[in-house]
C-alpha cells in the first residue's frame, strides 16, 4: 500500500476508472475548484470539499489506512474513485496547501466498521466447498461430451462440416457449454464455427491452416480437461491447486486462493518494460497487458487488465508504469513462462536510473540461444499463447535493403517480425550500441521459424517503449 507522500501523478492516472475521469479530474485541479484542503496528522487520510454545480459543495476524502486506499465523495457518480477524489489527490501530488485536521467522525465510524467487518471475516474464515466443486467437476465433464461430439464431427467430415445449413446446430451446441462452467473451450469453438462458415464461402489456406490449429487446441483442452477431473475426482482433491488447467477450463482465480496455494512473493520490485493493448476477438473482450521483469530473479511477468466488450464501460482502463514499482505481496497464477501476476496495492519507489537499466541487463538470457530454447519449450505446448517473451541480449541490430531486420549478438543472429514496432525501431538501430530487447519469439509455421517480435529496448541509461499505442488483434 503507498503512503500519501509516495502517490505521483502516475500513480492517480492508474486509479481512475478510465480516461474522461482523469481528465475531469485534472480540470477540477487545474481550476482549482477545492475550497478546501485537509490532511490528518498522521498523512493517513487527507479531505476537502470541491465547487460543484449546485450550492452545497461536495464532500471529497480518500483514506490511506485501507488496502486498497478508499475514495469517499458525496456526489452521484457512481465511479470510484469520482472525479473530485481523484483531483484531491492530485492537488496533494501538486503541492497545494493542506491544512492539517482531525479526521472526520463519520470516517472514523467508518473506519471502526471495517475493522470490525475484517476482524469477523479472520475469525471464521469461510470454509471450501468441496461438495459444491465435485459437482461442478462433474458437470464439466458432461460439457467436454458435448465439445468431443463437436470434434468428431469436425474430424470425420472435415471443416466442410460446419456449413450454413449446420452453422445453428454447432452454435447452440456451443451455447449449452456455458451452462456446463467451461467458458474457454466454448470461446475455441465460436471461433472454429464463424471461421470455417468464412472458408466455406472463401476459401483461404491461410486460415484453414489457423482453423486446424483452432481444433488440435480444443482437442488437446477437452483431453486433459478430461483427465484433470478424472484425477480430482478419484483423489478427492476437488478445490483448485497448483494448475493451468483450472484457468484453461474457464476457471477464475481469486487471490485468496493463489495465497492458499502458496503462490505468493513478498516485496517484489517490479519495472514495466512493455505495455500492450489486445482485442481479443476469441474472447471477446479487451486486454490491457503490461509485461513487468522482477529485479530480483529476472522473471518476466505479465498483468493482465480484462475488460469484455458488454463491459468495458464499467471496469477501469489499466495504463501504463514509468516507475519502480514494490509489491508487497505479489500473487502469482499457475503456469510456466511469462506467468500472469495480480496484487492488491503497490507502492512507486522510484525512478528507473542508469543503475536500474544496469540491473535489468544483468538480468537478460545469457545469449539469443538461450532465449530461443527457453521459449521452445514453452511453444510447443498446444494450449501455450503462440509467444513466449523473453530479455534477450543484443550488440547491433540491422535491417538489409529489403527492410528485413535481424536482432545479432555476436555470430547470433535471429529475424524480427515485420510489424509496426520493428519499423518504429528501423528509425533508431543506428544509434544503438548494443543492450536487451525484451521480444515476443513466435513459431511461423510456414517457414518452420522462431522469429522476434520486438517490444522494448534496455540500454545502459533508458528502457525504450516501441508499441505502447499499439492495438493488436487476437484470435
Amino acid at each position: 500500500m503507498p503512503k500519501l507522500h509516495e502517490i505521483t501523478e502516475g500513480w492517480v492516472k492508474n486509479r481512475a476508472v478510465n480516461d474522461a475521469a482523469f481528465k475531469n479530474a485534472k480540470g477540477l485541479s487545474d481550476k482549482n475548484k477545492f475550497l478546501t484542503h485537509c490532511v490528518s496528522a498522521d498523512e493517513s487520510l487527507i479531505f476537502g470539499e470541491c465547487a460543484g454545480s449546485g450550492k452545497t459543495p461536495y464532500s471529497a476524502s480518500v483514506d490511506f489506512s485501507a488496502d486498497p486506499p478508499v475514495s469517499r465523495c458525496s456526489c452521484p457518480s457512481r465511479q470510484f474513485p469520482c472525479k473530485h477524489c481523484l483531483a484531491l489527490m492530485l492537488d496533494f501530488v501538486a503541492g497545494k496547501e493542506f491544512a492539517s485536521a482531525e479526521i472526520p467522525d463519520d470516517i472514523a465510524q467508518k473506519r471502526e466498521k471495517l475493522s470490525q467487518r475484517a476482524e469477523k471475516a479472520a475469525a471464521s474464515p469461510a470454509k471450501p466447498n468441496t461438495g459444491a466443486a465435485a459437482k461442478k467437476l462433474k458437470k464439466q465433464q458432461e460439457g467436454l461430451a458435448l465439445a468431443e461430439q463437436f470434434l468428431r464431427d469436425i474430424f470425420s467430415r472435415g471443416i466442410s462440416a460446419v456449413n450454413p445449413a449446420a452453422k445453428a446446430q454447432y452454435l447452440a451446441l456451443a451455447k449449452q457449454l456455458g451452462d456446463y462452467y467451461l467458458p474457454e473451450p466454448q470461446a475455441i469453438m465460436n471461433a472454429i464455427i464463424e471461421a470455417a462458415e468464412d472458408v466455406s464461402e472463401h476459401p483461404d489456406d491461410a486460415e484453414t491452416k489457423r482453423i486446424i490449429g483452432l481444433c488440435v487446441r480444443l482437442s488437446t483442452a477437452v483431453q486433459r480437461a478430461n483427465a484433470y477431473i478424472a484425477k480430482k475426482l478419484e483423489s478427492g482433491e476437488v478445490l483448485p491447486e497448483d494448475d493451468p488447467m483450472y484457468e484453461t477450463m474457464g476457471g477464475v482465480w481469486k487471490l485468496a486462493q493463489l495465497r492458499d496455494l502458496g503462490l505468493v512473493r513478498m516485496d517484489v520490485p517490479l519495472v514495466q518494460l512493455a505495455f500492450v493493448f489486445f482485442d481479443d476477438t476469441l474472447h471477446k473482450q479487451y486486454i490491457e497487458c503490461g509485461f513487468w521483469i522482477d529485479l530480483n530473479t529476472g522473471d518476466i511477468f505479465r498483468t493482465e487488465n480484462k475488460r469484455p466488450y458488454r463491459a468495458v464501460k464499467h471496469i477501469a482502463k489499466a495504463d501504463s508504469t514509468f516507475e519502480i514499482c514494490t509489491v508487497p505481496e505479489l500473487c502469482l497464477y499457475p503456469g510456466g513462462l511469462n506467468r500472469r501476476v495480480r496484487w492488491e496495492s503497490a507502492a512507486p519507489s522510484g525512478d528507473v536510473t542508469p543503475e536500474i537499466c544496469g540491473k535489468i541487463l544483468s538480468l537478460a538470457q545469457p545469449s539469443i540461444a538461450e532465449g530461443v530454447k527457453l521459449a521452445k519449450n514453452a511453444l510447443k505446448d498446444p494450449l501455450s499463447a503462440g509467444e513466449a517473451t523473453v530479455l534477450l541480449p543484443f550488440t547491433a541490430v540491422e535491417f538489409a535493403e529489403d527492410r528485413h531486420g535481424v536482432l545479432i549478438c555476436g555470430s547470433e543472429r535471429i529475424a524480427l517480425c515485420a510489424t509496426n514496432p520493428t519499423h518504429i525501431l528501423k528509425l533508431i538501430a543506428g544509434k544503438l550500441s548494443g543492450g536487451a530487447m525484451l521480444c515476443n519469439l513466435c513459431y511461423l509455421p510456414e517457414t518452420h521459424r522462431i522469429v522476434c517480435e520486438p517490444m522494448s529496448i534496455v540500454t545502459n541509461e533508458k528502457i525504450i517503449r516501441l508499441n505502447d499505442t499499439e492495438v493488436i488483434r487476437m484470435s
